[in-house]
């Protein structure tokens, strides 16, 4: 089967929501289906681009207008520009695509194509914000967009309910999948030895508006906080707050509360050296370093988004804050200061519950799905995608 795939990832290079669906296109080719993808052109492949293209991937980097937006939206208001990467997808032929979606806002105008062209597509969400709602004028075109997927998949059924109440479509056929990680599925890496600190470690990007790195700044900016042997590194790329980050920093004298260390390349080394997990996050899809960091027994403190209820047994393996605030975040990490010292065994019981509740092979469990999805298709109508081409 000949299976196209488009990620509309456009701000970094590569991030945790380009995981699922480059896992998916190895397990793919190793069943021996063609792949072809398209990513916006980096001026360096990102090495994960690169092992897809050594196992056999049509790795296709597409590059945006030279145009302004104002340009770009005339272009488009009188019928031009509206078929994005259609060279690629009469190129590739494809019996079927995917659309992985980092933000639900995101660019969705290739579906467009796809329907001009006649190719069945899945659409796989990765992030929903409840606070970020599409604009009126692009109402019509994203509701064309999911109403003519012939699967949507979300990472979180509340990401699911966020689309859903945005663009006023009922999308409760939408499936839930798995995320992929970066640790061993047997990972058990030792208790830290370092008795006198508690510390605490942040797995995200640097973001401020999703990660909601602030929110923890403040709550250890508290008096209770800065008398207490507890200190938080923050692990992740610059999402744009690390500038922020490191003047509130020093305006608040917390150098020896917080500790910015960069990306992490092993996350299990991460974890011998941290004894929690905090995740003050304002919005997730179904976060990476929760799962990780479940898998490999340490406990989470994390606020109530993407699918945190659905995993984590509330004082009984973790700690959840109901929401994203300074006031819900500070009780959900003074009810976990009141235990630490069951942190251990909590990590232990939050290690056992992942395991029975998340899969452990999702790119491989996503590709079945996948693959069901586009075979439906085959079966119900005949591919128009190579009579167009």
């Amino acid at each position: 089967m000949r299976i196209a795939i488009y990620s509309t990832m456009s701000g970094q290079p590569w991030g945790g929501s380009e995981e699922l669906w480059s896992r998916t296109a190895h397990a793919l080719l190793a069943r021996r289906h063609y792949v072809s993808v398209n990513v916006k052109h980096c001026r360096q492949l990102a090495p994960a681009l690169v092992n897809l293209r050594k196992a056999g991937a049509d790795v296709h980097r597409r590059r945006g207008l030279p145009l302004g937006r104002t340009l770009r939206r005339a272009l488009k208001a009188v019928g031009l520009a509206r078929q994005p990467s259609l060279k690629w997808l009469k190129r590739c032929r494809p019996d079927f695509a995917l659309v992985s979606i980092g933000l639900h806002l995101d660019d969705l105008s290739i579906t467009q194509t796809c329907r001009s062209l006649g190719i069945p597509y899945a659409l796989l969400l990765q992030a929903a914000s409840p606070y970020a709602f599409v604009d009126p004028r692009n109402f019509d075109p994203y509701r064309a967009a999911w109403a003519g997927a012939a699967k949507c998949f979300f990472v979180s059924d509340q990401n699911r309910q966020v689309v859903e109440t945005d663009l006023a479509l009922d999308l409760s056929d939408g499936q839930i999948i798995d995320n992929p990680f970066q640790v061993s599925p047997a990972a058990q890496p030792a208790w830290p030895t370092d008795g006198k600190t508690w510390k605490l470690a942040c797995i995200a990007r640097i973001h401020f508006p999703s990660k909601g790195q602030d929110l923890l700044l403040r709550v250890l900016r508290l008096p209770k906080w800065r008398a207490r042997p507890i200190q938080a590194s923050l692990f992740g790329a610059d999402g744009g707050s690390l500038r922020q980050v490191q003047e509130l920093i020093t305006l608040h004298s917390q150098h020896k509360q917080v500790v910015i260390r960069g990306f992490a390349k092993n996350v299990e080394d991460v974890w011998r050296e941290h004894h929690a997990l905090v995740l003050p996050s304002r919005y997730e899809g179904n976060p990476l370093a929760m799962i990780e960091a479940m898998i490999c027994g340490r406990v989470p403190i994390v606020t109530d988004v993407g699918r945190a209820s659905e995993l984590i047994d509330d004082n009984v393996a973790g700690f959840v804050a109901p929401a994203a605030t300074v006031e819900l975040l500070d009780d959900a990490l003074e009810r976990a200061w009141q235990r630490r010292h069951e942190w251990q065994a909590m990590g232990q019981l939050a290690a056992a519950t992942i395991r029975q509740r998340h899969s452990l092979q999702p790119a491989e469990d996503f590709a079945d799905r996948l693959l069901a999805a586009a075979t439906g298709q085959q079966q119900q109508a005949p591919n128009l995608a190579r009579a167009a081409a």
